[in-house]
């Protein structure tokens, strides 16, 4: 029988592994959704493929899109850190407190970065598909957030952007169209 102390040490590791799945989710739908086949997706749109158009209206505010994402990612990212921290500690001590960011980044770019974003750069359309339908109202709840945001970010970024590039980003050369 596990005492208090262990019961809660593995319910803070369970979490952790949670955390760490959603991570996975966050990575590889940021991999899919850019990598996702627009042709394909709007031949989808057109057959009525209900995934198909929550995608397509996502994909249409990449940085409302890219803004969700990443703002679930950090959420779940820095949630499982403080949680492998306080882990640490608990298992380690003193040691557990340098221990905790090294075992975490190992863990993190294996199962919630590489592995996920090579899938979903293999799968996109499905992934993407998929993953939508937790975007969607995901992205209804951190709206605000998501606002704000992309506010700060234009006004710290727009000084260095180019404005040529702006136009020609969704024109195609003759050889992109064929």
């Amino acid at each position: 029988m596990l005492t208090g102390a262990e019961n809660s040490g593995m319910l803070l590791i369970g979490c952790v592994v949670v955390l760490m799945g959603r991570s996975a989710f966050f990575s590889g739908t940021e991999t899919a959704l850019m990598a996702v086949n627009r042709y394909r997706l709007r031949h989808l749109v057109k057959r009525g493929n209900r995934g198909a158009r929550k995608a397509s209206k996502m994909l249409d505010r990449p940085d409302r899109l890219l803004g969700v994402i990443l703002v679930g990612n950090n959420l779940v990212n820095f949630s499982a850190a403080t949680l492998a921290t306080v882990i640490g500690i608990h298992y380690f001590g003193d040691l557990g407190l340098l221990m905790a960011p090294w075992v975490m980044t190992l863990l993190f770019l294996i199962f919630s970065e590489v592995a996920p974003k090579t899938f979903a750069a293999e799968n996109s359309e499905l992934w993407s598909l998929k993953a939508v339908f937790v975007l969607d109202p995901l992205s209804k709840v951190l709206r605000p957030v998501v606002i704000m945001i992309n506010w700060f970010r234009n006004t710290l970024v727009k000084p260095f952007m180019n404005k040529d590039s702006e136009e020609d980003h969704d024109q195609l050369s003759k050889e992109e169209l064929i």
